[in-house]
C-alpha cells in the first residue's frame, strides 16, 4: 500500500484552491485569516503560508492593509492570460513534440484516450470533462521538459479556471476531446510545427474584441 504523507500547509493549498477553483470561494471575495484557521483547525501561520502560495499560483492577491483577497479578473486580465496561455501553450506543444521521451508521449495518448472515453460514455458529466480538459492541457506543459514553464503556466491556468467555473457553466462540453486530438496526434508523432499551430488554435478567446 502507498502511503501518501502530505502536510498541513499542502492540504490548506488544496482545499482553498478546489474551493475557488470550484467557486466555492468568489473571485473576489476577502479572506480572514484567523477565520479559515478557525474553519480548518490549524494555526494561523499555517493558512498564511498556503494563502502565499496561492499568490504566487495568481488565485490570491494580498492587499496593505486591508489582507487576502481572491482575484478579481476583469476584460484586460482575460486579455492578457489569454495572450500569455496562446505564446506558452504553442511554445510548449511544440517542446513536446521535440523533446518528450517515448514514455511521456504514451502517457499523454493514455490520458487523451481516457478523455475520450469520458465524453463518449458521459457527456452530460460537465464538471469531470472541464477537469480532464484542463488537465490534458497541464500534462502537456510538464512533458515539454521545462520546470520554469510550468510554474509560469500554473498562475495562468488557475485564474482562468476560477474564471470559466462562474462564467462557463452551461457550455455543451461533449466533443470536448475531440477538439484536441489533431494536437495529441501531432505531440506525439513528433511533429512540432503542428503541435503548435494546434496548441494555439485549441484556445478560444474570452474577452470582447
Amino acid at each position: 500500500m502507498k502511503i501518501i504523507k502530505e502536510s498541513l500547509e499542502s492540504q490548506a493549498i488544496r482545499y482553498l484552491r478546489t474551493h475557488i477553483l470550484e467557486g466555492h470561494i468568489k473571485l473576489g471575495e476577502k479572506l480572514v485569516e484567523s477565520a479559515l484557521a478557525k474553519q480548518l483547525e490549524l494555526s494561523r501561520s499555517t493558512v498564511r503560508m498556503a494563502l502565499n502560495s496561492l499568490v504566487n499560483e495568481g488565485l490570491v492577491i494580498q492587499k496593505p492593509y486591508s489582507g487576502w483577497q481572491v482575484v478579481e479578473i476583469n476584460e484586460q486580465d482575460l486579455w492578457e492570460l489569454y495572450h500569455l496561455r496562446v505564446a506558452l501553450e504553442g511554445e510548449a506543444a511544440a517542446m513536446a513534440a521535440k523533446w518528450a521521451s517515448s514514455v511521456d508521449k504514451r502517457r499523454l495518448a493514455d490520458f487523451f484516450q481516457e478523455y475520450q472515453l469520458l465524453c463518449l460514455q458521459h457527456s452530460d458529466d460537465t464538471r469531470r470533462i472541464s477537469e480532464m480538459d484542463w488537465q490534458l492541457h497541464q500534462l502537456i506543459i510538464e512533458i515539454c521538459g521545462s520546470e520554469r514553464m510550468l510554474n509560469q503556466y500554473k498562475q495562468i491556468l488557475y485564474p482562468l479556471q476560477a474564471y470559466i467555473a462562474i462564467t462557463h457553466q452551461d457550455y455543451d462540453l461533449s466533443d470536448s476531446a475531440s477538439s484536441h486530438q489533431a494536437l495529441v496526434q501531432a505531440i506525439c508523432a513528433g511533429d512540432a510545427e503542428t503541435a503548435a499551430e494546434q496548441a494555439r488554435a485549441n484556445i478560444t478567446p474570452m474577452f470582447r474584441a
